[in-house]
Protein backbone atom coordinates (compact mmCIF):
# COMPACT_ATOMS: atom_id res chain seq x y z
CA UNK A 1 0.00 0.00 0.00
CA UNK A 2 1.50 3.41 -0.93
CA UNK A 3 1.54 6.33 1.14
CA UNK A 4 -0.71 9.01 1.38
CA UNK A 5 0.81 11.56 3.41
CA UNK A 6 3.89 12.06 4.79
CA UNK A 7 5.27 13.97 7.60
CA UNK A 8 8.84 15.18 8.70
CA UNK A 9 10.52 16.56 11.70
CA UNK A 10 7.04 19.43 11.40
CA UNK A 11 7.16 22.40 13.65
CA UNK A 12 4.81 24.84 13.79
CA UNK A 13 5.22 28.26 16.04
CA UNK A 14 2.44 31.26 16.27
CA UNK A 15 3.27 34.00 17.61
CA UNK A 16 1.53 35.24 20.89
CA UNK A 17 0.83 38.78 21.44
CA UNK A 18 -2.20 39.05 23.79
CA UNK A 19 -0.84 42.84 24.88
CA UNK A 20 0.79 45.49 23.44
CA UNK A 21 4.10 46.21 24.56
CA UNK A 22 4.45 42.52 23.26
CA UNK A 23 4.35 44.63 19.89
CA UNK A 24 7.11 46.65 20.91
CA UNK A 25 10.69 45.64 18.72
CA UNK A 26 12.56 45.25 22.05
CA UNK A 27 10.27 42.79 23.77
CA UNK A 28 11.07 39.04 22.86
CA UNK A 29 8.13 37.73 20.88
CA UNK A 30 6.85 34.76 22.84
CA UNK A 31 5.72 31.89 21.02
CA UNK A 32 2.92 29.36 21.29
CA UNK A 33 4.10 25.49 19.62
CA UNK A 34 1.50 24.00 17.73
CA UNK A 35 3.52 21.38 16.58
CA UNK A 36 7.37 19.91 17.44
CA UNK A 37 8.88 18.01 15.45
CA UNK A 38 5.71 15.36 13.86
CA UNK A 39 6.99 12.94 11.71
CA UNK A 40 4.09 10.25 10.59
CA UNK A 41 3.04 8.77 7.81
CA UNK A 42 -0.34 7.59 6.95
CA UNK A 43 -1.27 4.93 3.83
CA UNK A 44 -3.69 5.42 1.01
CA UNK A 45 -6.91 4.00 1.42
CA UNK A 46 -7.21 3.85 5.45
CA UNK A 47 -9.32 6.12 7.65
CA UNK A 48 -6.90 7.48 10.12
CA UNK A 49 -7.54 9.07 13.27
CA UNK A 50 -6.33 12.15 15.15
CA UNK A 51 -6.52 12.03 18.85
CA UNK A 52 -6.02 14.44 21.37
CA UNK A 53 -7.51 17.11 23.39
CA UNK A 54 -8.31 20.62 22.59
CA UNK A 55 -5.04 22.56 22.00
CA UNK A 56 -3.20 19.22 20.76
CA UNK A 57 -2.47 20.09 17.45
CA UNK A 58 -4.90 18.52 15.51
CA UNK A 59 -6.27 21.36 13.25
CA UNK A 60 -3.41 22.87 12.63
CA UNK A 61 -1.67 19.57 11.48
CA UNK A 62 -4.40 19.66 8.78
CA UNK A 63 -4.31 23.08 7.83
CA UNK A 64 -0.77 23.11 6.71
CA UNK A 65 -1.66 19.52 5.09
CA UNK A 66 -3.93 21.32 3.03
CA UNK A 67 -1.63 24.33 2.08
CA UNK A 68 -3.56 26.57 4.57
CA UNK A 69 -0.86 27.25 6.98
CA UNK A 70 3.25 27.17 6.65
CA UNK A 71 5.27 25.22 8.84
CA UNK A 72 8.10 26.40 10.57
CA UNK A 73 10.42 23.78 10.09
CA UNK A 74 10.40 20.51 8.29
CA UNK A 75 7.62 19.79 5.80
CA UNK A 76 5.09 17.32 4.46
CA UNK A 77 4.12 15.74 1.24
CA UNK A 78 0.40 14.34 -0.06
CA UNK A 79 0.81 12.05 -2.24
CA UNK A 80 4.53 13.30 -3.50
CA UNK A 81 3.76 16.97 -3.61
CA UNK A 82 5.28 19.36 -1.01
CA UNK A 83 2.97 21.00 0.75
CA UNK A 84 5.12 24.35 1.07
CA UNK A 85 6.13 24.26 -2.85
CA UNK A 86 3.21 22.91 -4.18
CA UNK A 87 -0.02 24.80 -3.02
CA UNK A 88 -2.04 24.47 -6.03
CA UNK A 89 -1.00 20.87 -6.44
CA UNK A 90 -2.11 20.35 -2.83
CA UNK A 91 -5.20 21.83 -3.18
CA UNK A 92 -6.57 19.98 -5.71
CA UNK A 93 -5.91 16.71 -3.97
CA UNK A 94 -7.19 17.47 -0.79
CA UNK A 95 -11.00 18.44 0.45
CA UNK A 96 -11.37 19.68 3.86
CA UNK A 97 -15.14 18.91 6.12
CA UNK A 98 -15.29 21.16 8.80
CA UNK A 99 -17.22 21.50 11.93
CA UNK A 100 -17.37 25.49 11.23
CA UNK A 101 -20.95 26.68 9.64
CA UNK A 102 -19.83 29.73 9.92
CA UNK A 103 -18.08 28.79 5.79
CA UNK A 104 -21.81 28.46 4.27
CA UNK A 105 -24.29 30.57 3.40
CA UNK A 106 -27.51 30.60 5.63
CA UNK A 107 -30.29 31.95 3.34
CA UNK A 108 -29.05 29.71 0.31
CA UNK A 109 -30.07 25.92 -0.19
CA UNK A 110 -28.00 22.67 0.28
CA UNK A 111 -27.69 22.60 -3.45
CA UNK A 112 -27.52 26.43 -3.97
CA UNK A 113 -24.11 26.41 -1.05
CA UNK A 114 -22.48 23.57 -2.84
CA UNK A 115 -22.98 25.04 -6.70
CA UNK A 116 -21.69 28.28 -4.92
CA UNK A 117 -18.37 25.97 -3.37
CA UNK A 118 -18.06 24.08 -6.98
CA UNK A 119 -17.67 27.25 -9.02
CA UNK A 120 -14.70 28.48 -6.90
CA UNK A 121 -13.48 24.81 -7.66
CA UNK A 122 -14.00 25.79 -11.50
CA UNK A 123 -15.81 22.76 -11.86
CA UNK A 124 -17.77 23.26 -15.71
CA UNK A 125 -21.64 23.75 -14.75
CA UNK A 126 -23.01 20.67 -16.21
CA UNK A 127 -20.08 18.51 -14.70
CA UNK A 128 -21.01 20.34 -11.37
CA UNK A 129 -24.75 19.58 -11.34
CA UNK A 130 -23.80 16.17 -11.96
CA UNK A 131 -21.16 15.83 -9.00
CA UNK A 132 -23.51 17.80 -6.94
CA UNK A 133 -26.42 15.45 -7.63
CA UNK A 134 -23.85 12.74 -6.17
CA UNK A 135 -22.74 14.05 -3.23
CA UNK A 136 -26.04 14.90 -2.11
CA UNK A 137 -27.18 11.66 -2.57
CA UNK A 138 -23.86 10.23 -0.87
CA UNK A 139 -24.63 12.18 2.02
CA UNK A 140 -28.44 11.30 2.14
CA UNK A 141 -29.28 14.76 1.60
CA UNK A 142 -30.82 14.80 -1.91
CA UNK A 143 -34.48 15.35 -0.59
CA UNK A 144 -33.22 18.09 1.58
CA UNK A 145 -31.37 19.88 -1.30
CA UNK A 146 -33.81 22.79 -1.63
CA UNK A 147 -34.08 23.66 1.49
CA UNK A 148 -32.16 26.25 3.23
CA UNK A 149 -29.38 26.04 5.44
CA UNK A 150 -30.81 27.71 8.48
CA UNK A 151 -33.17 25.44 8.62
CA UNK A 152 -30.77 22.32 8.36
CA UNK A 153 -30.47 20.08 11.60
CA UNK A 154 -26.91 20.43 12.69
CA UNK A 155 -26.45 16.83 11.80
CA UNK A 156 -27.04 17.51 8.08
CA UNK A 157 -24.75 20.70 8.33
CA UNK A 158 -22.25 18.44 9.33
CA UNK A 159 -23.11 16.19 5.90
CA UNK A 160 -23.59 18.90 3.94
CA UNK A 161 -19.93 19.81 4.72
CA UNK A 162 -18.49 16.42 3.38
CA UNK A 163 -20.20 17.09 0.55
CA UNK A 164 -18.59 19.96 0.01
CA UNK A 165 -15.15 18.31 1.16
CA UNK A 166 -16.43 15.97 -1.66
CA UNK A 167 -17.24 18.11 -4.59
CA UNK A 168 -13.60 18.13 -6.12
CA UNK A 169 -13.56 14.70 -5.84
CA UNK A 170 -10.11 14.78 -3.47
CA UNK A 171 -8.35 11.81 -3.06
CA UNK A 172 -7.41 12.71 0.53
CA UNK A 173 -10.68 14.15 3.12
CA UNK A 174 -9.70 15.80 6.06
CA UNK A 175 -12.72 16.12 8.70
CA UNK A 176 -12.33 18.34 11.46
CA UNK A 177 -14.54 16.89 14.65
CA UNK A 178 -17.53 15.87 12.32
CA UNK A 179 -19.46 14.90 14.84
CA UNK A 180 -19.13 17.70 17.69
CA UNK A 181 -22.50 18.58 19.29
CA UNK A 182 -24.31 15.73 17.57
CA UNK A 183 -26.93 13.64 18.67
CA UNK A 184 -26.30 9.80 18.71
CA UNK A 185 -28.30 9.01 15.46
CA UNK A 186 -26.72 11.69 14.04
CA UNK A 187 -23.02 11.12 15.09
CA UNK A 188 -23.97 7.11 13.75
CA UNK A 189 -24.72 8.41 10.20
CA UNK A 190 -21.80 10.44 9.46
CA UNK A 191 -19.62 8.08 11.09
CA UNK A 192 -20.87 5.20 8.66
CA UNK A 193 -21.17 7.63 6.26
CA UNK A 194 -17.09 7.98 5.89
CA UNK A 195 -16.73 4.44 6.34
CA UNK A 196 -18.80 2.98 3.69
CA UNK A 197 -19.22 5.85 1.56
CA UNK A 198 -15.95 7.76 1.47
CA UNK A 199 -13.55 4.94 2.03
CA UNK A 200 -15.02 2.10 0.13
CA UNK A 201 -14.64 5.08 -2.72
CA UNK A 202 -10.75 4.12 -2.42
CA UNK A 203 -10.22 8.00 -0.65
CA UNK A 204 -8.04 8.13 2.08
CA UNK A 205 -9.73 9.72 5.22
CA UNK A 206 -7.73 11.98 8.20
CA UNK A 207 -10.40 12.04 10.95
CA UNK A 208 -9.90 14.51 13.70
CA UNK A 209 -11.56 13.90 17.06
CA UNK A 210 -11.38 13.88 21.19
CA UNK A 211 -13.70 11.34 20.62
CA UNK A 212 -12.17 8.10 22.04
CA UNK A 213 -14.81 5.61 21.47
CA UNK A 214 -15.77 6.67 17.67
CA UNK A 215 -11.92 7.08 16.67
CA UNK A 216 -11.73 2.68 17.97
CA UNK A 217 -14.73 2.41 16.13
CA UNK A 218 -14.00 3.49 12.35
CA UNK A 219 -10.32 4.37 12.64
CA UNK A 220 -7.85 1.71 10.91
CA UNK A 221 -5.20 3.85 12.53
CA UNK A 222 -4.85 6.47 15.05
CA UNK A 223 -1.95 8.87 16.25
CA UNK A 224 -2.33 10.35 19.47
CA UNK A 225 -1.21 14.14 19.97
CA UNK A 226 -0.92 16.19 22.65
CA UNK A 227 1.19 19.27 23.08
CA UNK A 228 1.45 19.11 19.95
CA UNK A 229 3.70 16.13 20.40
CA UNK A 230 2.95 12.49 18.52
CA UNK A 231 2.70 10.14 21.35
CA UNK A 232 1.95 7.48 19.65
CA UNK A 233 0.78 5.86 16.53
CA UNK A 234 -0.77 2.70 15.33
CA UNK A 235 -4.00 0.23 15.55
CA UNK A 236 -5.74 0.35 18.49
CA UNK A 237 -4.91 -3.28 19.05
CA UNK A 238 -1.20 -2.15 18.72
CA UNK A 239 -1.25 0.53 20.99
CA UNK A 240 -3.64 -1.76 23.48
CA UNK A 241 -0.45 -4.27 23.47
CA UNK A 242 1.92 -1.35 24.09
CA UNK A 243 0.08 0.63 26.68
CA UNK A 244 -1.81 -1.82 28.58
CA UNK A 245 -0.97 -2.11 32.15
CA UNK A 246 -3.60 -5.10 32.96
CA UNK A 247 -6.33 -7.08 31.65
CA UNK A 248 -9.73 -7.77 32.71
CA UNK A 249 -11.99 -10.94 32.87
CA UNK A 250 -15.38 -11.98 34.19
CA UNK A 251 -16.06 -15.44 35.52
CA UNK A 252 -19.52 -17.02 35.85
CA UNK A 253 -18.33 -20.04 38.98
CA UNK A 254 -20.71 -22.59 39.59
CA UNK A 255 -19.97 -24.61 43.09
CA UNK A 256 -17.03 -22.06 44.00
CA UNK A 257 -14.80 -23.29 46.13
CA UNK A 258 -14.75 -22.27 49.49
CA UNK A 259 -12.30 -19.29 50.28
CA UNK A 260 -12.03 -18.72 46.94
CA UNK A 261 -12.03 -14.83 46.87
CA UNK A 262 -9.08 -14.83 49.07
CA UNK A 263 -7.36 -17.22 46.75
CA UNK A 264 -7.64 -15.77 44.38
CA UNK A 265 -5.83 -12.41 45.74
CA UNK A 266 -3.09 -14.31 46.88
CA UNK A 267 -2.75 -15.72 43.49
CA UNK A 268 0.97 -13.92 41.94
CA UNK A 269 -0.49 -11.14 38.40
CA UNK A 270 -4.02 -11.07 40.48
CA UNK A 271 -4.40 -7.31 40.91
CA UNK A 272 -8.27 -7.31 41.84
CA UNK A 273 -11.05 -9.27 42.39
CA UNK A 274 -14.69 -8.27 42.64
CA UNK A 275 -17.87 -10.40 43.63
CA UNK A 276 -20.65 -9.54 41.76
CA UNK A 277 -24.49 -10.52 43.29
CA UNK A 278 -24.76 -14.33 43.18
CA UNK A 279 -27.59 -15.77 41.12
CA UNK A 280 -29.32 -18.89 40.69
CA UNK A 281 -26.45 -20.40 42.55
CA UNK A 282 -23.20 -18.92 40.12
CA UNK A 283 -20.74 -16.75 41.36
CA UNK A 284 -20.05 -14.08 39.31
CA UNK A 285 -16.22 -12.80 39.10
CA UNK A 286 -14.67 -9.64 37.92
CA UNK A 287 -10.76 -10.21 37.91
CA UNK A 288 -8.12 -7.68 36.82
CA UNK A 289 -4.83 -9.19 36.22
CA UNK A 290 -1.50 -8.55 34.67
CA UNK A 291 0.03 -10.94 31.72
CA UNK A 292 -2.98 -13.19 30.80
CA UNK A 293 -1.04 -15.77 28.91
CA UNK A 294 0.57 -16.88 32.69
CA UNK A 295 -2.22 -16.10 35.12
CA UNK A 296 -5.47 -16.74 33.71
CA UNK A 297 -4.93 -20.99 33.57
CA UNK A 298 -3.59 -20.30 36.94
CA UNK A 299 -6.97 -18.87 37.84
CA UNK A 300 -9.16 -21.11 36.53
CA UNK A 301 -6.93 -24.31 36.96
CA UNK A 302 -7.54 -23.38 41.66
CA UNK A 303 -11.49 -22.83 40.41
CA UNK A 304 -11.88 -26.56 38.78
CA UNK A 305 -9.11 -28.64 41.62
CA UNK A 306 -11.65 -26.87 44.53
CA UNK A 307 -14.54 -28.19 42.87
CA UNK A 308 -15.54 -25.37 40.99
CA UNK A 309 -17.39 -25.15 37.35
CA UNK A 310 -16.45 -22.47 35.35
CA UNK A 311 -19.47 -21.77 32.85
CA UNK A 312 -18.40 -18.97 31.18
CA UNK A 313 -15.35 -16.68 30.97
CA UNK A 314 -15.09 -13.02 29.04
CA UNK A 315 -12.00 -11.07 28.89
CA UNK A 316 -12.78 -6.81 28.37
CA UNK A 317 -10.35 -5.29 26.34
CA UNK A 318 -9.05 -2.23 27.92
CA UNK A 319 -10.67 0.89 26.09
CA UNK A 320 -9.24 3.28 24.00
CA UNK A 321 -9.36 6.37 26.94
CA UNK A 322 -7.51 4.51 28.88
CA UNK A 323 -4.60 3.75 26.07
CA UNK A 324 -5.16 7.49 25.43
CA UNK A 325 -4.66 8.64 29.37
CA UNK A 326 -1.45 5.90 29.88
CA UNK A 327 0.01 7.63 26.31
CA UNK A 328 -0.08 11.03 27.16
CA UNK A 329 0.86 10.35 31.06
CA UNK A 330 4.14 8.55 29.79
CA UNK A 331 4.53 11.38 26.73
CA UNK A 332 4.43 14.31 30.37
CA UNK A 333 6.67 11.91 32.60
CA UNK A 334 9.18 11.63 29.27
CA UNK A 335 8.80 15.63 29.42
CA UNK A 336 9.97 16.24 33.05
Amino acid sequence: MSVAIRVADLTKRFQRTARYRDLLPWQEQKLTVALEKLNLNIAEGELFGLLGPNGAGKTTLIKILCSLVLPTTGTAWVFGHDVQKEEQAIRELVGLASADERSFYWRLTGWQNLEFYASLYRIPRRQAEQRIDEVLHKVGLASEADVRFQNYSTGMRQKLAIARGLLSQPRVLFVDEPTRSLDPLSAQAVRSLLREEVVRAGRTVVFATHNMEEAEAICDRVAILHHGRLIASGSVPELRSVFQRHERCELEVRYPPEGLINRLFLTDGVIDCHRAPQSNGVLHLELTFLNRAAVLPQVLRLIVQGGGEVCDCRLTEVPLEEIFVHAVKGGEEGDT
